[in-house]
């Protein structure tokens, strides 16, 4: 896969920049920022007006809300080509506004698209390609997804559909991790991430498996039964099949959790990893990360 970077950059997954030739440009306000921000979540799709201004103001738009998107939209243009020097990247497509830009210039459709690729390594049992591609993905992260936007509604969404996404590339890297042998690292990860997400069982599997492979096996026991209790406790479910099945690998010293065991296709499935994406509710469909525009 290629590094190389476009000449205008549209980076969300942090504070929203947008970058020329690697120097961040200043398009302006709050207010401004936001009609941008809001237009590249779909990128090639038309954003009505009525929708920007729900966004910038919610249900208490001012009287004049559609001639100041317009205006704030003429804004950006003038910014934008000043910047850029390219003509057509804002474009009116009734009723609204449409982002015309290459979708590898928005970093969020890079990381998805190299975080798709490690999956596909692991899958392959390419592990070694798998960890640099994941690597490569989160890489990309320089903060909270669309961090100074968390008051617009559709904005927040997508972080949100972005920060879980980056979880689970999380997950699959250190899966290759585990798979190239690298329990301690891991594991000294893994019990920082199980405080800061302690719904997600898959986390508490791959935990149990670090201490397991790192000889910590009575660690790896007590981390099922804190996992326990605090699925118990805190959401009022026991834990999946999956995760009670490592707790029996580990019991039993079975050989099928000893390192390099256990193929891409027999790895358990976990409750909370199920419906990974609510899609957020944009007036138009989010382009797919892999599809044109």
């Amino acid at each position: 896969m290629t590094s190389e970077l476009p000449v205008l950059e549209l980076r969300v997954l942090g504070p929203f920049e947008t970058v020329v030739k690697g120097r961040a440009v200043d398009l302006g306000g709050p207010q401004l920022r936001g009609v941008l921000a809001r237009l590249v979540i779909v990128p090639g799709r038309t954003v009505s007006v009525a929708a920007l201004a729900a966004e910038l103001w919610g249900a208490w738009p001012p009287a004049d809300a559609h001639r100041t998107v317009r205006t704030y939209v003429s804004r950006l243009r003038t910014a934008l080509r000043s910047a850029a020097g390219a003509e057509g990247l804002l474009v009116t497509r009734p009723p609204g506004y449409q982002l015309r830009v290459d979708p590898m210039t928005v970093d969020a459709v890079r990381f998805e698209r190299l975080a798709a690729s490690g999956r596909q390594a692991l899958d392959a049992q390419q592990p070694q390609l798998a960890l640099e591609r994941l690597t490569a993905a989160l890489g990309l992260w320089r903060g909270d997804a669309f961090a100074e936007f968390n008051h617009h509604p559709a904005i927040a969404a997508e972080a949100t559909w972005l920060e879980r996404s980056r979880l689970s590339a999380i997950e699959v890297r250190i899966e290759a991790a585990l798979a190239l042998g690298c329990e301690a690292q891991a594991a000294v990860e893994l019990e920082g991430l199980v405080r800061a997400h302690p719904a997600r069982e898959r986390l508490w599997g791959q935990l149990m498996t670090a201490l397991y492979r790192s000889g910590r096996q009575a660690e790896a026991l007590s981390a099922f039964q804190t996992a326990r209790a605090v699925l118990i406790k805190e959401y009022g479910v026991e834990p999946s099949p999956g995760l009670v099945e490592i707790h029996r690998q580990v019991l039993h010293h079975d050989a099928a959790l000893s390192r390099g065991a256990g193929a891409s296709s027999r790895r358990p499935a976990f409750a909370a990893d199920t419906d990974l994406r609510a899609v957020p509710d944009h007036d138009s469909p989010v382009v797919p990360s892999g599809a044109a525009v």
